[in-house]
């Protein structure tokens, strides 16, 4: 066989290959997800990436004639093929049974709307003469983006987000004002600090939220995402009505240590502090009066009160369980004892009223005291607490009168911590409506009234309802 006969055989069988690889052969690529949905996206922020696989699910090696955005360089979208951010790539090949991996994000340009606005396009795949696509949908929003500044007296209000990157600090004397439906996001490692007054005015149809700035559903219960809210001993008129507080590290802080005469002061009814990686609310030597609120899903502790001070809880439920690990420290832990050498420290007072304290450890209770001979005033009234009273050195049962021990609260679903209570609960109709005057309503403004006994926490139970129903 003659040399050019040879060759013009190799390329007759390159041609047939080439078209067996491509257009004679029905070939379907397999994707991971036919759309991928990016939630609410912050405008001059971006987003996360999300990840595309594309498997060749063939038995032949076959080339990707063409990968592109629809949109072409006019799309808010971009991809990132083999390492190269771009908007097209050529010419890919992808052996049978292997996969490749594009990697999408988004990016949002200031618009200067308040409401959120849908971002659309598509991912092109061109091999041979098949064509598909991949489509892609975001939201897009403008925001408040407030970074590292000192807030002098203002008021937040609803008609967009307002994103904290790094700590904002309310200024000594000054009050931060935020009004009902208003939600404010924290990136990671963010804080809000307040030296002066904070007043939160959230409702029941349109709380206050304070979260991470990772608004996928996934990311909702995630703890650790931003640090908290800290109130210095400067703070005194605080008040926050119907917040959400979720995603910290520590939630709310209260109080330094030191050796000054001032001490901080808040108001905090009808709001839910949940996700937190160390403490719900944590506060030392400060004053505190809680109703109606709800405490749950932190790694260490979701009360924790220490060097003293004036608590007060009133119809408040406190549950917790830890999804990352071993929790070793009770729900609700009070220390008298300063927290560092020469710290100041001040007389307990500790009333805790119509309250649940429960959850997965064999103790949820635990009070230390300043000396091992003297414990400050606490008293728990019509209370359910999960206690170990034959270790508890505090256990006083004139301290706790009318307090059910140890006994399984029933809450409607305590992995999903929907903490209302069931059917045959003990927290109903055993509280004290003593308190009925002063707190009528529940946490969703449910009547406590009806039949005269309210239940204990900070639900009243609904005939009827049942977990399908929140």
């Amino acid at each position: 066989m003659s040399r050019s006969t040879v060759i013009l055989l190799l390329i007759i069988m390159g041609s047939i290959s080439c078209e067996r690889m491509n257009s004679s052969y029905n070939v379907k690529l397999l994707f991971s997800e036919d759309t991928i949905h990016f939630d609410t996206v912050f405008t001059t922020i971006g987003s996360t990436t999300r990840e595309l696989r594309v498997k060749n699910r063939g038995k032949i090696r076959i080339n990707i004639d063409h990968i592109y955005l629809s949109g072409g360089q006019e799309s808010q979208f971009r991809l990132n093929i083999d390492g190269e951010p771009t908007f097209e790539k050529r010419n890919i090949e992808l052996e049978a049974g292997d996969s490749t991996f594009i990697f999408v994000d988004v990016f949002v340009d200031p618009t200067r709307k308040d409401a959120p606005v849908a971002i659309t396009d598509s991912i092109i795949f061109i091999v041979g003469d098949n064509i598909q696509k991949v489509q892609l949908i975001a939201w897009g929003q403008d925001i408040f983006l407030i970074s590292k500044k000192l807030i002098h007296s203002e008021t937040w209000h609803k008609s967009k987000p307002y994103v904290i990157y790094d700590n904002v600090t309310v200024d000594t004397l000054e009050t931060l004002f935020i009004e009902e439906g208003t939600r404010i996001y924290f990136h990671r490692n963010s804080s809000l600090t307040i030296a002066g007054n904070l007043v939160v005015n959230g409702s029941v149809v349109s709380p206050v939220l304070f979260a991470g700035d990772r608004l996928e559903k996934m990311y909702e219960d995630i703890p650790g995402q931003w640090r908290g809210i800290f109130f210095l001993n400067t703070s005194k008129g605080n008040n926050i009505n119907h917040a959400i507080i979720r995603n910290t590290i520590y939630g709310i802080q209260m109080g330094e240590t030191g050796t000054g005469a001032d001490i901080p002061i808040l108001k905090l009814f009808s709001s839910n502090i949940s996700h937190s990686t160390i403490s719900g609310l944590s506060a030392l030597n400060s004053s505190i009066e809680a109703a109606n609120c709800i405490f749950s899903h932190c790694g260490s502790y979701c009360i924790y009160l220490a060097a003293g001070g004036d608590y007060s809880f009133t119809h408040c439920t406190v549950f917790n369980r830890w999804d990352y690990g071993f929790r070793l420290s009770a729900s609700l832990y009070v220390s008298e004892k300063p927290t560092v050498q020469g710290g100041r420290t001040s007389q307990l007072d500790l009333n805790v009223n119509n309250s649940v304290v429960y959850g997965d450890n064999v103790t949820e209770l635990k009070i230390i005291p300043l000396a091992t001979d003297f414990f400050g005033n606490y008293y728990f009234d019509h209370c359910l607490l999960k206690l170990d009273t034959i270790n508890a050195s505090f256990w006083d049962r004139d301290e706790f009168p009318e307090t059910l021990i140890n006994k399984n609260p029933l809450f409607i679903d305590m992995g999903t911590l929907d903490l209302r209570p069931d059917t045959l609960s003990p927290l109903i109709d055993n509280g004290n409506p003593l308190y009925l005057t002063e707190y009528p309503l529940d946490f969703r403004n449910v009547s406590r009234s009806g039949d005269g006994i309210p239940d204990i926490g900070a639900y009243e139970r609904v005939p009827g309802e049942h977990k399908k129903d929140k």
